[in-house]
């Protein structure tokens, strides 16, 4: 047993996971499922919302500590299906450790969804979510400028390697001053609040919060506690963009909502 390749299959599977937005108890549970095949007396995972530490120890071989820091984490539930399924073949020995790990390193530096597809993803999201919370065709038409605009400004921040605080911001800040300042400016008859609670969306920490409440219930407060916190901090980031978004755009146009 290469228990060297074997660590470093687990903290690439975990690593891939917990990026990909995985609870703690799942990506927990995954690490040491792989590592249990190696047979030593012990082998010990810990996973936090911003890191993985591992540790592989017995007699026979001098023991092996490894610990990886997560500065990124986002959704990717695709990813976070083929790591599940991988590490089931392996642990079931339909599949080789060097076939998991090669199988691991291509997931990692593939991209499986093209980025234009998020983006279409993320303004079909506003414009639905506008229609489901009462819309009609103005709000829906409105919606989708909204959508553009928050998409644009999106691509535009990116570039800039803001923290997620700030990122959503700015993306909700120039979205609803912009369609504020349109709505205002021409007068337009229509439910604002609506496209905005639309265009607000795509950047609720609704992951962040199930993942916070999952992680707790299972014992792992720590990691509940940061899931907590991160919620909170993107929930404000969207109430001071929005606010400010709200307050620019009445400026520009006089007061006029």
């Amino acid at each position: 047993m290469d228990y060297r390749k074997l660590a470093d299959t687990a903290m690439l599977a975990g690593t891939i996971m917990l990026r990909g937005g995985a609870e703690t108890n799942r990506v927990e549970d995954t690490m040491q499922r792989i590592l249990n095949t190696s047979g030593a007396g012990t082998t010990e995972v810990l996973v936090l919302s911003t890191a993985l530490m591992l540790t592989i120890d017995d007699p026979s071989i001098s023991a092996i500590s490894k610990m990886q820091r997560i500065s990124s984490r986002g959704t990717n539930i695709g990813n976070i299906c083929v790591v599940n399924q991988l590490s089931r073949q392996y642990c079931g020995g339909e599949i080789s450790l060097d076939e998991m790990y090669e199988e691991l390193k291509l997931l990692k530096e593939a991209n499986r969804y093209p980025e234009w597809l998020c983006h279409v993803c993320t303004m079909l999201t506003v414009v639905m979510f506008t229609l489901l919370l009462g819309g009609k065709t103005v709000e829906a038409l409105l919606s989708v400028v909204s959508a553009v605009v928050l998409v644009v400004f999106q691509i535009l921040v990116s570039k800039l390697q803001l923290n997620q605080f700030m990122f959503h911001m700015a993306s909700l800040a120039c979205a609803t001053f912009f369609v504020t300042a349109l709505v205002g400016g021409f007068s337009i008859p229509c439910n604002l609040e609506l496209i905005i609670a639309g265009t607000a969306m795509p950047s609720l920490p609704g992951v962040a919060i199930t993942n916070a409440i999952r992680d707790t219930l299972h014992g792992d407060y720590i990691s509940g506690s940061a899931r907590v916190m991160e919620a909170f901090v993107r929930a404000i980031s969207c109430a001071v963009g929005i606010g400010a978004g709200l307050y620019l755009g009445s400026l520009l146009t006089g007061g006029v909502l």
